[in-house]
This record gives C-alpha cells, structure tokens and sequence, in this order.
C-alpha cells in the first residue's frame, strides 16, 4: 500500500495569501497610492508579470546577482526561458522602447504591481511583495 502525503495548507515560502479583511487594507494602501499619483497628473500602466530571462541579464553586471541569483527563472513549454518580475525597470524601458516615436513626452506613469525575488524570506521581507513604481519627473526647461 502508497503512503499518500498531505497536501499542505500553507502557501508557498515567501508568500502570503491575502484574506478579504488582509486585502480590503492591502486594497485601501493601493488605492491611496493610485489617488496621490493621479493628483499629479500620473496614470497607471502594467507590465506582464513574465519576461524574457535575457531582458534583465542585459541589465548589466550591477544586476548579475539578481538576473542570476534572485529570480524565478524557468522554461516555458516552447523552450523559451522566462522570468517572473524582480523589478520593473526593465519592463518598463522595454515598453518605452516598443513605442519610443508615439509615446507622449515627458511620461507621467506609475504602476502597483507584484514582483517575486527568490531570496531567503526574513521578517518584512518576502519573495513576493508589492511596490508603487512611477517613473522620475523631470524638472527643468525640458519636463
């Protein structure tokens, strides 16, 4: 006779479950983030959360320990190597690239996404975590 294992109840190290009350507040924290960068004249923009793994290798040697180290990085059933988000810079400069001629300048965007970071979960700080990402003002006679 099989020995069947228990499937766990818990969630995934390093991430958490939200429950209605955990997200109504997680929701309220969101909202205010969206209602202050709109006041000034920002709208929201969303990336997908999967990435070509070799968009943040071409970051550069100041991101080697994160492309190589801290992400979730897996093939994908077509062979093609992908990453879940550790940050949004390189999202974002992609989809700058993707529309540079048509884009109205300067960019007044932010978004609140998730991002997943596979490093070893401490207090505060886990492998899942959600962040208000605008994009730098400029100042000056150009902005």
């Amino acid at each position: 006779m099989v020995k069947k294992e228990k499937l766990s109840v818990e969630p995934y190290k390093g991430v958490r479950d939200f429950y209605p009350n955990e997200y109504a507040f997680m929701h309220y924290i969101a909202a205010t983030w969206r209602a202050v960068c709109e006041r000034y004249g920002y709208v929201e923009y969303s990336s997908s959360i999967l990435e070509p793994a070799e968009l943040y290798r071409a970051k550069g040697a100041a991101n080697e320990e994160l492309s190589n180290e801290q992400t979730y990085t897996f093939v994908d059933r077509g062979g093609r190597e992908v990453t879940l988000r550790p940050e949004m810079t390189p999202s974002v400069a992609r989809m700058v690239a993707g529309k540079f001629r048509t884009l109205a300048y300067p960019l007044r965007w932010y978004s609140v996404q998730n991002f997943f970071r596979y490093e070893r979960p401490q207090h505060g700080r886990l492998r899942e975590f959600w962040q208000l990402t605008q994009l730098p003002r400029r100042t000056g006679a150009r902005a």
